[in-house]
């Protein structure tokens, strides 16, 4: 969690240096580690009643002096918590614009709503033990018209501690700040996003990990995934379905091969894996990754029907690849074994499936600052299964989750379910329909007239 704000602010196109203001030995090692400034926090600044923005205050004077010896100028700062993993280089690209192209506006701070939380529906206990309003019912208008909808005051937005973009003068002018974090000065840019939060509680935990899943983190920013409690928790759930054993074959297709042999050999004591991998850099750094692992040289749109020796073909993280369907899976299943799994991800929806990168598109940035756009597909639910079927397989697993598009996804959808697949080849011939197992939202199931037996 600390490293994670250094490694995002570093592959911003915009931001120049990055400093680590600390008195923890542990945390300067990572900051240095990872080619950042650090910055001696003084004790008085480090007891638990110090407040964040004395420290940011002590860390804008440290950098001003800093530049000043070089004849450089600060522009703009970015304010980061070493608990609050949840943004992107994408949101720090579009604060930064904001204030370049408006120099009234003091700075931008990353924004969620939560209308559960509203102040309407805030509550303190009174001397008697009992609950009063924390604020009085007419600050919100007439009472009468106030009612237990939690979106009937309207959007509720929160400064999520993501990041915070501020102007020099924010920290110049300290005590001239909004309350309570008035670091942000008067004039405070929204960048909205949703789920945003600081973590203080262990509860908070799967609901950050839930969050970058939701972003393609491991996409964004090429992070290898080496060890099992890097994995999510849905593919957890249907990596542990599997029968697999220190013995079993296993060959990974996905977007980014390496660390998941580490993590099933850690896992499962797996030592035959072998990946697939066409870019030569991509399979370079799986191997320094992962020196056990082989690569094989394979055309997965070229797949015969030979019958696979597989126990478990993986496609992970992979679902945005041109024909993903009816060419990747279609053709990764034919290299499973009899009996054995072919497992992966996409995202699901209630309606037609959109795989159109015109419609339906995410927003990143190179080292340039180029937009660059990348196709973020979402498949029906029914037309899946349906796909599934002419696999002919003996069971279908299923586990997912339903949530919100990253912040940085252009598309029609509200929401999508998070999913992961396990499809299990049958022994012997083809005799009835497949068993389905399907630990779905109930509003996916229903949509595709589908239920799990």
């Amino acid at each position: 969690m600390v490293t994670y704000p250094l490694v995002t602010a570093q592959a911003c196109p915009s931001v120049d240096r990055v400093y680590v203001s600390t008195d923890s030995p542990s945390l300067k090692e990572i900051g240095t580690s990872l080619n950042c400034y650090i910055i001696d926090r003084p004790q008085h600044l480090a007891s638990k009643t110090a407040l964040g923005e004395h420290a940011y205050v002590h860390g804008y004077e440290t950098i001003r002096e800093e530049l000043a010896k070089e004849n450089l100028e600060l522009e703009l700062l970015l304010l980061l918590f070493a608990n609050a993993p949840t943004f992107t280089p994408q949101i720090v690209e579009q604060g930064i614009a904001a204030l370049r192209e408006n120099s009234s506006i003091d700075s931008a701070v990353s924004v969620s709503s939560y209308n559960m939380w509203s102040p309407l529906r805030a509550r303190k206990i009174n001397a008697d033990g009992l609950l009063d309003p924390f604020v009085p019912f007419e600050t919100f208008g007439d009472p009468k018209t106030l009612n237990c909808d939690r979106d009937s005051q309207g959007d509720v937005w929160f400064a999520d501690m993501g990041i915070s973009i501020v102007r020099p003068k924010c920290l110049e002018n300290l005590d001239a700040g909004l309350l309570p974090q008035k670091w942000m000065g008067q004039k405070i840019y929204p960048l909205k996003q949703w789920g945003g939060l600081d973590v203080d509680e262990p509860w908070q935990v799967p609901t950050v990990e839930a969050w970058l899943q939701a972003h393609d983190i491991e996409k964004l920013f090429q992070i290898s995934r080496t060890e099992w409690r890097h994995f999510y928790d849905s593919e957890k759930t249907v990596i542990s379905s599997l029968d697999l054993a220190s013995n079993s074959r296993v060959l990974d297709v996905g977007f980014d091969p390496g660390g998941l042999g580490l993590a099933l050999k850690e896992r499962f004591g797996i030592e035959q894996y072998s990946f697939v991998q066409t870019d030569d850099q991509k399979a370079n750094e799986a191997t320094i990754i992962n020196p056990n692992a082989s690569r094989i040289d394979l055309d997965l749109q070229a797949i015969g029907n030979d019958i696979g020796t597989y126990d478990a073909v993986f496609s992970l993280s992979s679902s945005d690849e041109p024909d993903y369907l009816d060419s990747c899976i279609a053709n990764a299943f034919k290299l499973v074994k009899e009996g054995g799994s072919l497992v992966f991800s996409c995202r699901l929806t209630e309606t037609e499936t959109v795989a159109d990168s015109e419609r339906s598109y995410q927003l990143s940035y190179n080292a340039k600052g180029d937009e660059i756009r990348a196709p973020y597909n979402v498949y029906g639910i029914r037309e899946l299964i349906e796909k599934l079927f002419q696999f002919k397989p003996g069971e279908i697993f299923c586990y997912g989750y339903s949530g919100k598009p990253n912040s940085t996804v252009h598309s029609r959808f509200k929401t999508v379910c998070f999913a992961v697949f396990a499809i299990r080849k049958r022994v012997g011939p083809t005799i009835g329909e497949p068993k389905l197992e399907l630990r779905l939202p109930n509003q996916l199931l229903k949509a595709g007239q589908l239920q799990s037996i």
